[in-house]
């Protein structure tokens, strides 16, 4: 038996042939956005999670150092209290006799002090008061200038008030330095 040849003939004007490998193509297409879908959607935990963890972090981080904040303020107030108390041993070491007998070695006559300031840790003074002319204001200058217990005297002001003429001098104090003038001033000011 022999059989006979079949001719298939196709009368619709749409080539199902061709919608099937779309249909194939489209189907590997959702499948390949599903994976990705997948894939995004595990990241996303993942980052969830991460994050969580990180705030967890965050607020153990901020508990221990609410814990830590009594420690570290009494620390500061101790800092505080030492350089106090190194100021009060600096100011026992200075000697207040000493500071204002190297003054009086250098004031002339004709100079009445009204105030001094003494900052012990700058070691600066700032002298303030009235001299009854301008010469004795020069020779309160000179006698700074040489002496060896202070440095770079400055007059910063000077204005001359109902016949008397007051002064603001800054200097700097030497602790160490030796009383009285220089060796090559032989005379005291105002002499």
């Amino acid at each position: 038996m022999k059989r006979a040849a079949v001719i298939t003939i196709n009368f619709a004007r749409t080539d199902f042939r061709l919608i099937a490998q779309v249909r194939q193509w489209l189907i590997a297409g959702i499948v390949l956005l599903g994976a990705l879908a997948g894939a995004l959607l595990w990241i996303a935990n993942a980052t969830a999670h991460q994050g969580a963890a990180a705030e967890q972090r965050v607020r153990e981080l901020a508990a221990s150092a609410e814990k830590l904040r009594p420690a570290l303020e009494e620390r500061r107030q101790l800092v505080k209290n030492l350089g106090a108390m190194s100021g009060l041993i600096e100011a026992r070491r200075h000697s207040w006799t000493q500071f204002l007998s190297r003054i009086e070695a250098v004031f002339p006559s004709g100079i009445a002090l009204t105030k001094v300031d003494f900052n012990i840790r700058e070691l600066s003074v700032a002298l303030e008061g009235s001299a009854q002319s301008p010469e004795a204001l020069s020779n309160l200058m000179i006698g700074l200038q040489r002496s060896r217990s202070f440095r770079n005297p400055q007059l910063k002001h000077q204005s001359l008030e109902k016949g008397s003429l007051s002064f603001n001098v800054a200097v700097s104090y030497q602790e160490h330095g030796v009383a009285g003038p220089a060796p090559d001033a032989d005379r005291k000011p105002g002499n």
